[in-house]
């Protein structure tokens, strides 16, 4: 449940607190005192989009805090925990917070750590439903209906499972019909692919050829300079009488004579020493090097050759020899495709073919579950309507399927009949309601008034809210269009739902506000010093609660039967 609700320099709130209880809180006040801008407020920590301008005039930082107890609440707890790996289950009070600041900048908090806005609207819908007259409205349109019956009579699991099977299949169609358009084109490439992929195969590269035949070419074409200094090198390292390998040896014989009065100059020697034997070496490797020099014309005129058609195929394509490779490969994967366009065409009809009828599996259990849950949630809903003053109204939900066609991929059925999949199935849901008797079943949009779709509304989530986890309702004006004993029924509806979750309406039906467990006035007054319009909210005790009843009832004049009604009201 929402414990307290703070909010600051959110329009023409400067500064409120509000500390709500279970069961149904109610929120009065004139038109314009600012009850909405509380549940904008609330929409806000539950991760809806920032708008600066209501930050408060004058004003650099608008902040909104929420605190929340979720005891033994395991879905919020999960969501905790997927929002914070790292840390320790088991908190049952959570804080959120969010600020906006003038110049557009926005920070997020869930427990003192920040947060991204998608981990806010996260937890908000795992805790809180909104409902206002905007989604009254939506309730109007056939689009929405399915949704809300899925609800009520699916699990996650099996719309999981469809979704991920009706994904790869339309992934398979899409796939087969960019085939089928290519088709001619790639009759037309197939010649093309054949000349580029035997141009480059003529040559048959191997990756860093190039570069071992640059390094040979090298050698064989300085042949004659390469073996002038060799030569020059092994004499200067071992054949002329002045060669390192001797000049070294004396050097050590001079060292030698004096190891006797500086102990240090045996390692200079021994250092020497090994300078020899890697002279001596050196001249060695020079010697077998020079034996096997030798220019040969043949090789080098067929190196030239060699590398010529290697650097002309890597400019005509403007690869390297490892991506010419590499276009080799990808040239015979399309060439195959080309070559076997008919066998691949008819695998992928197969694919489809066999995950079609796994989606259609798929779409029967889900029909079967949809047409269960539709039978139950009409006569739960009507049942409440009947609650809510709508005696001679009868609800049903009405299930078609979605009209395919024969050549259709995601159509099947016989030529009498071929049924379509979509996202949600292979059918189309729609609410429609009769509301006397006697008359025949329409469409809500063409049957229903305002505050007939006001306690519509209301029965579907006092009926929906029995299979969920969300513990949080919150109502904006859900008696639009209703008074008097409708109203009455409509509070005890709420009253009832309030046993089971924490409930936040605003109203302006005393018929309502007299059922509330806790009853909240918003009014807004002149601030003449800083010429400004400023909301308060105030919790009502028991006798300002019938202040405020008798109010909604009489106006602002209260006489002694208003008061006496607000009482009957509050106690009924």
């Amino acid at each position: 449940m929402i414990e307290r609700l703070y909010i600051k320099n959110y329009l023409i709130i400067k500064e409120a607190e509000i500390e709500l209880d279970r069961g149904l809180n109610i929120l009065t006040g004139e038109t314009g005192a600012g009850k909405s801008i509380i549940l904008d407020a609330l929409a806000l920590i539950l991760g809806e989009r920032a708008d600066y301008s209501k930050i408060k005039k004058d004003e650099d930082r608008l902040i909104v805090e929420g605190h929340f107890n979720f005891a033994e609440n395991k879905t919020v707890q999960k969501v905790i925990n997927d929002i914070f790996p790292d840390e320790e289950s088991g908190n049952d009070n959570i804080i959120l917070r969010r600020e906006l600041n003038k110049k557009g900048s926005s920070r997020n908090f869930i427990n003192d750590s920040p947060v991204n806005i998608s981990d806010m609207k996260k937890f908000g819908d795992a805790i809180i439903d909104i409902h206002s007259q905007n989604e009254h409205q939506s309730l109007l349109n056939k689009e929405t209906h399915i949704g809300i019956l899925d609800n009520f009579s699916l699990k996650s699991e099996i719309i999981r499972k469809y979704l991920k099977s009706f994904t790869e299949l339309k992934h398979l169609v899409n796939k087969y019909k960019e085939l089928e358009a290519k088709k001619d084109e790639l009759i037309k490439k197939r010649n093309f692919l054949d000349f580029e992929l035997k141009e480059i195969n003529n040559v048959n590269v191997t990756s860093g050829e190039d570069t071992e035949l640059e390094n040979e070419l090298k050698r064989l074409e300085n042949t004659e300079v390469i073996s002038e200094s060799t030569v020059n090198a092994i004499k200067l390292l071992y054949e002329d009488d002045a060669n390192a390998g001797g000049l070294i040896k004396s050097a050590v014989k001079e060292l030698s004579k004096i190891t006797e009065y500086d102990q240090e100059l045996k390692k200079i020697i021994s250092d020497l020493e090994n300078a020899n034997i890697l002279v001596k070496e050196s001249s060695d490797f020079l010697i077998s090097y020079l034996d096997k020099l030798n220019f040969d014309a043949d090789r080098t005129e067929k190196v030239r050759n060699r590398l010529s058609d290697i650097v002309h195929l890597k400019k005509k394509y403007g690869l390297t020899l490892d991506e010419l490779i590499l276009k080799a490969e990808n040239l015979q994967k399309e060439f195959n495709f080309a070559d076997n366009f008919d066998f691949e065409i008819e695998k992928l009809l197969k694919e489809i073919e066999t995950l079609r009828k796994e989606v259609f599996k798929i779409g029967n259990d889900i029909s079967y579950l949809r047409k269960k849950g539709a039978v139950e949630l009409a006569k739960n809903i009507n049942k409440i309507l009947n609650e809510v003053g709508l005696e001679g109204a009868e609800f049903k939900v009405n299930i078609e399927k979605i009209i395919g066609e024969k050549d259709d991929l995601l159509s099947s059925g016989s030529d009498k009949e071929f049924v379509r999949l979509s996202q949600n199935g292979f059918e189309s849901v729609e609410f429609q309601i009769k509301i006397n008797k006697g008359s025949d079943f329409t469409p809500l949009q063409k049957s229903a008034s305002g505050g007939e779709i006001s306690r519509i509304m209301l029965a579907i989530k006092t009926v929906l809210s029995e299979k969920d986890n969300i513990g949080i309702l919150v109502f904006d004006e859900i008696d639009a269009g209703i008074s008097g004993r409708i109203a009455q029924k409509t509070g005890k509806v709420l009253k009832a739902l309030a046993a089971s979750h924490q409930i936040i309406c605003i109203t302006h039906l005393p018929q309502i506000a007299a059922m509330s467990d806790r009853h909240f006035h918003v009014s807004k007054k002149e601030d003449k010093v800083r010429n400004e319009t400023v909301a308060s909210i105030k919790t009502l005790n028991e006798k300002e609660k019938i202040t405020e009843v008798a109010k909604l009832l009489s106006g602002e004049n209260i006489t002694e039967a208003s008061s006496k009604s607000a009482i009957e009201l509050i106690k009924a």
